[in-house]
Parts: structure tokens; C-alpha cells; sequence
């Protein structure tokens, strides 16, 4: 019996530990005081940003962090802690994580790693504050846009001054015959 158990928790930490490998932000969240029903809530409203909050025993998690990314981020965990592991771009996990850390009071966000970057409550959040990809690639898109516009406008003009040059020379040279 203690032996399926034991078999049963190394499964669980080698599942956590390829999640925590593949995932693009590991962020760890505390939910001392939410209500299941406001949990299932924010897991299902984070689904839709490809964020998974995962809750595990934090002896289990350490030693499922050992050799990944989140190492740093489970020294020092205690009480009832959940992670939140995000698949997805990280901006939008990170917007996700603090929409759910507003919406449900008890849920706070305790530090996490963001594309490589060790990042405490304020710094997830300041993240959440910046545009996401999309968000900037249609930024980029119109100010590359209005240069293009600019140019083709010059080059136009250009044209036609010089048509005008050569309109000018034609009635010069033709009132000069």
C-alpha cells in the first residue's frame, strides 16, 4: 500500500515537472480563503488564456522544480500555495492571473518567472499592464503603415513636379519652333 502511494506521487512530480518544463511563465499563487465555487470560476476563465493552476502539496512541487526554471520561486513556500503554469504568450497569462487576482480577493499572486525573468507580485503586474503580441504587432503594423503612406506620398510628388519640368520644356521648346 505505502508503496503505491509512493509510486502514485513520483508519477505526480515527473507530470509536474514536464509541465513546468514546457510552460512559458510559472507563476505561484496563494488561495488561502477562496471559495471552490470562485476557484472553478478562475480555473475556467483562465482556461481561455491557457493557463493551468495546478494545486499540490509544496514538498511535492519542490522536488518537481528541481532542474527547471521554477526552482528559484518554491524555496521558501508554506501554507496552501497553487501554481499557475501558462502555455500560452505570458503577457496574456500574466493579465489572466492579475483579472483573477482582482476578481477574487483571497487569490494573490505571490511571484513567478516570465519568459526567463524572476518576477515578484508588483513585477507580474506591471507586466499585465503591457501590451500583448498582437497588440503590438498591429501597433507596429500601423506605424509602419503611416511610413509607407508618407513615402509614397513624396515619391509621388516628385513625379509630378517632375512632369510639370518636362510639360514646361516641351511648351518652351515648342513656342521657341
Amino acid at each position: 500500500m505505502v508503496e503505491k502511494k509512493y509510486k502514485d506521487k513520483e508519477a505526480l512530480v515527473g507530470a509536474l515537472h514536464a509541465k513546468i518544463e514546457n510552460a512559458s511563465a510559472v507563476i505561484m499563487t496563494e488561495y488561502r480563503g477562496i471559495k471552490a465555487t470562485d476557484m472553478v470560476k478562475l480555473r475556467t476563465a483562465l482556461r481561455g488564456s491557457h493557463v493551468e493552476v495546478v494545486v499540490v502539496k509544496n514538498s511535492l512541487l519542490r522536488r518537481a522544480a528541481v532542474g527547471t526554471q521554477a526552482e528559484p520561486l518554491v524555496g521558501d513556500l508554506s501554507g496552501p500555495c497553487a501554481v499557475a503554469l501558462a502555455y500560452g504568450e505570458a503577457t496574456d497569462a500574466a493579465k489572466a492571473l492579475s483579472k483573477g487576482a482582482g476578481d477574487f480577493e483571497p487569490f494573490n499572486l505571490l511571484n513567478g518567472i516570465i519568459e526567463k525573468s524572476v518576477l515578484d507580485s508588483s513585477g507580474i503586474a506591471a507586466v499585465a499592464k503591457l501590451p500583448g503580441k498582437s497588440e503590438m504587432q498591429s501597433q507596429f503594423a500601423g506605424a509602419l503603415e503611416g511610413v509607407m503612406a508618407e513615402f509614397a506620398f513624396v515619391i509621388e510628388a516628385v513625379i509630378r513636379e517632375f512632369v510639370g519640368l518636362v510639360e514646361a520644356k516641351v511648351e518652351a521648346d515648342g513656342a521657341a519652333a
